[in-house]
């Protein structure tokens, strides 16, 4: 939908993404996924997609050009190792695709809903993008995705030019609305601002010469190894009941749960500490 959206309002067709970003499998959101072997296998996609280095401005400068019709960034990259943007990256963002006239789609697919201690990543940058895509927290639970977009942009689009069989389905709408109202009332946002660093800084203070870096935004927080992280993520399930995901080779993810408690996470920081003993 967001791609969709960007050809409808600029009327070009060019993208620009980042390298190890990924935004989904589906025909459009599979084109600025960089991950060669999820694009290859399904070439020709949508395009030209030109990648870039994540946080690299001036690359970023060179590639807008006046065929852009959006970037397309993650605040945080999430399947690309935990990578969170730098200030100065999503502001030059903001600013170079005002300059010339393209827009800034930033996916919170992952970063949304509170995750990473305030409402949307977005608001620890001081921007506001044209396109914002949102999903997984969204729902509560309950399968929902949104592209929320500047009214401008929205009304680009061509009368009976974008629907889908089951978009706006009372179900998902009540999920929504109540997820929604959750987050509001209980201000979870603030549990990941608090509990985040906290953590960080208890995975940093593990002794394990296995460690390369903590890096994370809030409540999405990735353990980045010298080593391959499957074996550690299998050991962490199967002897401490701790589930995690891989972010990369080398990246052990965890998503806990916003209402998490501080004594839940004592004990995966422990459970990290043993496997990597």
């Amino acid at each position: 939908a967001a791609i969709k959206f960007a050809w409808a309002h600029t009327k070009r067709r060019k993208f620009v993404a980042a390298m190890r970003g990924f935004s989904g499998r589906t025909m459009g959101s599979l084109s600025v996924t960089w991950e060669p072997k999820y694009r290859e296998p399904f070439l020709p996609l949508v395009g030209p997609v030109e990648f870039i280095p994540y946080n690299d401005v001036e690359a970023l400068r060179r590639a807008v050009d006046e065929e852009t019709a959006a970037v397309i960034l993650e605040p945080v990259q999430g399947e690309g190792g935990v990578r969170p943007a730098t200030p100065e990256f999503l502001k030059a963002a903001r600013e170079i695709t005002r300059e010339k006239g393209a827009l800034l789609i930033l996916d919170e697919i992952q970063t949304g809903m509170g995750r990473t201690g305030k409402r949307f990543a977005f608001e620890h940058f001081g921007i506001v993008p044209d396109i914002l895509t949102l999903a997984k927290a969204l729902g509560g639970g309950v399968p929902l995705g949104a592209a929320v977009m500047r009214e401008e942009v929205a009304r680009s689009m061509p009368k009976g030019g974008h629907g889908t069989t089951f978009g706006g389905n009372p179900l998902a709408m009540a999920a929504g609305v109540a997820a929604i109202r959750y987050l509001e009332r209980t201000r979870l946002w603030e549990r990941a601002a608090e509990l985040g660093p906290w953590f960080m800084e208890r995975l940093k203070a593990i002794p394990s010469p296995r460690i390369r870096e903590v890096r994370g935004m809030g409540l999405m927080v990735g353990l980045e190894l010298k080593e391959k992280a499957a074996p550690y993520i299998e050991r962490l399930e199967k002897a401490h009941r701790v589930l995690t995901l891989q972010a990369g080779p080398t990246v052990i993810r965890f998503l806990p749960p916003l209402v998490i408690e501080r004594e839940d996470l004592e004990r995966v920081v422990e459970a990290v500490r043993a496997v990597l003993a």
